[in-house]
């Protein structure tokens, strides 16, 4: 009886140790996936899954999923540090009635997102996604050559909870709501943002809400039914350099806190600026319907 008692245990943890070698051999470093793949597959090169969501499980944290081809991935919620890259083709995620990734990860995570096209359009085209990213947790999102189109409520949504940094490179964002609205409960929203095309948007191409520190260099903000840059809150500071905002209800709206404005320009908008926008004297002005001063510095209308 007691060998018998004792062959059992010992199977029972053989059996454990092969399960818990088979769920540590599943969490690889780098997954594929493929237009054609199956989610069913182990996600390796030769065998490739599917969808983003199929891949993420079998993908260790601070691991990359790359795309094979320019396949349709599928909307995903990413609760890790992980990068998704899907150069050279881009990849898409089509997210209609829905947001195309939530970005829920772990206090010092860092999601990458590359060369990827995230759109919330319905079969006529139009405009029916919610938000095309929502960076609810995290420490940092960085998003590199990344198109984000037709979603109502905003293309990049922060609403977090803590310290956390936003980084953008070559990033377009059109047809829809509001381009990035930016809040934190604690800490602030530390951002970088470089190369930035947002267009055909019904609110605001950039929104601070509260708690915002960010950059901008090289943006074009163009047919919006709201303002170019627009703050809300004393904790909200933005500095603008490079840029032009064209055709817009405001170029630059601080309703409260500041923004800054250097070697940047305003044209055909209908109001230029609010009074309390800080200008280095090198911004120009054109044909605004409105034209105001700002709070400190100047421009140049022409």
């Amino acid at each position: 009886m007691r060998y018998s008692t004792w062959c059992a245990s010992l199977l029972g943890l053989a059996l454990l140790l092969i399960m818990s070698a088979g769920s540590a051999q599943a969490q690889a470093t780098r997954t594929w996936i493929s237009g054609v793949g199956d989610d069913a597959n182990p996600c390796s090169r030769t065998a490739p899954c599917k969808t983003f969501a199929g891949a993420i499980s079998k993908t260790a944290s601070g691991g990359e999923i790359d795309c094979l081809d320019p396949g349709g991935f599928g909307a995903l919620t990413i609760v890790k540090a992980i990068t998704l890259d899907c150069g050279p083709f881009p990849g898409g995620i089509l997210a209609s009635g829905t947001n195309g990734i939530v970005v829920s990860a772990g206090a010092t995570d860092k999601v990458i997102i590359r060369n990827l096209v995230i759109s919330g359009a319905s079969l006529n085209n139009a405009a029916n996604g919610i938000n095309g990213i929502r960076f609810l947790a995290g420490r940092e999102l960085l998003l590199d050559r990344v198109v984000i189109q037709q979603f109502t409520t905003a293309g990049i949504d922060v609403a977090q909870g803590q310290n956390t940094n936003l980084i953008l490179k070559h990033v377009t964002i059109t047809q829809g709501g509001t381009g990035i609205q930016m809040t934190t409960t604690t800490g602030n929203v530390a951002g970088a943002f470089d190369d930035l095309l947002i267009t055909d948007m019904t609110s605001h191409a950039v929104r601070g809400i509260s708690a915002n520190v960010i950059a901008i260099n090289n943006m074009v903000a163009t047919r919006l039914g709201g303002d170019g840059v627009h703050t809300e809150a004393a904790s909200v500071n933005i500095t603008v350099q490079d840029s032009t905002v064209l055709a817009n209800n405001f170029g630059f709206n601080a309703v409260a806190g500041n923004i800054r404005i250097h070697n940047s320009a305003m044209f055909n908008n209908n109001t230029n600026l609010s009074t309390n926008v800080l200008s280095d004297g090198t911004n120009r002005s054109s044909g605004n319907t409105n034209t105001n001063a700002p709070t400190a510095g100047a421009f140049t209308i022409n």
